[in-house]
């Protein structure tokens, strides 16, 4: 059996604890844990942001244990660091069942983009959900995915084929999207724009290699400009300190070390943490860029 669970982020019970791929429940919903999965089943989580509904992340199954059993394991309680773990079950809890699901580390996910469940997806899917009048899909896709969901192997094919399409498309950084949406964005969008406008960085430059392996990790971006020199570009989503210039050097250590061509490098980040920012201002052959979101102002469609 495959499952579609809803989650929502509690202040102190971080579960489904993604981090771990594990997942405890008691009651009647451990049970059906329990009772139902077998290794090789999916599970999939799914929570509001900004008012939509998204897929976060799935689990391949490995195992359900009682949660009595896992604390008896001293490699289970080492490793793992779920709640369900550190918590002393009521009496009522202990007879009635308190689990832990183990996702498998290697083929379990928490999605770099969660994948947005509107209606488009949802009617791919055996779920039957009915959108009435009156009510927005968020609305009618939340009133029936609230209680745990049962999944057919159709459904989980017709999920990951969604989730493969959306992390290879990314969003059209072009577009204008509204307030909520700017969330999505992930660093594969800003790459995407700076692939297609690289004028932004520097002139003449021509792309190279993305996304290339190397011994030291994998770059980003690479091209080239009019004189036969090289440019290692980063990107960053967040402030950047040491570490990301250290990393960048590498690569670009790296590729001048291959290609005996001259070689600078990019950072493109949300900024620079205060503590950095005069070892960073030093820097000769590395150059920093920040992104941001322009407003802009335009008049209501009436097609949202």
């Amino acid at each position: 059996m495959n499952l579609l669970i809803p989650y929502v982020y509690l202040y102190d019970h971080n579960d489904p604890l993604f981090k771990e791929f594990t997942y405890g429940d008691v009651g009647a919903r451990a049970a059906q844990l329990k009772n139902n999965l077998r290794k090789g089943d999916h599970v999939f989580f799914h929570r509001s942001i900004a008012g939509k509904k998204y897929i976060t992340a799935y689990y391949l199954v490995d195992r359900v244990l009682n949660t009595s059993e896992a604390v008896k394991d001293r490699n289970i309680v080492t490793k793992y660091k779920n709640p369900h773990l550190e918590r002393q079950p009521s009496k009522h809890e202990r007879y009635n069942g308190d689990v832990i699901l183990f996702g498998d580390p290697i083929t379990s996910r928490v999605l770099d983009r969660p994948l947005l469940f509107d209606k488009t997806l949802a009617k791919k899917l055996s779920l039957n959900i009915k959108f009435p009048d009156g009510k927005t899909e968020t609305q009618a896709i939340g009133s029936a995915t609230r209680a745990w969901r049962k999944l057919t192997d159709k459904d989980v094919e017709v999920l990951k084929k969604a989730i493969s399409v959306s992390e290879k498309e990314g969003l059209n950084i072009e577009k204008i999207y509204s307030t909520d949406e700017v969330t999505e964005f992930i660093e594969k969008d800003i790459e995407n724009f700076i692939e297609k406008n690289p004028a932004i960085i520097g002139s003449s430059l021509k792309l190279k290699r993305r996304q290339l392996d190397t011994p030291v990790g994998r770059t980003d971006l690479i091209f080239e400009n009019e004189i036969g020199g090289l440019l290692v570009v980063e990107l960053k989503l967040n402030k950047i300190g040491r570490d990301a210039i250290t990393q960048l050097r590498r690569y670009m250590d790296w590729v001048k070390q291959e290609t005996k061509k001259e070689v600078g490098g990019a950072v493109i980040c949300k900024g620079v943490m205060p503590v950095f920012k005069e070892d960073i201002k030093k820097l000769k052959n590395i150059k920093i860029f920040c992104y941001g979101w322009q407003l802009n102002v335009y008049p209501w469609s009436g097609a949202e």
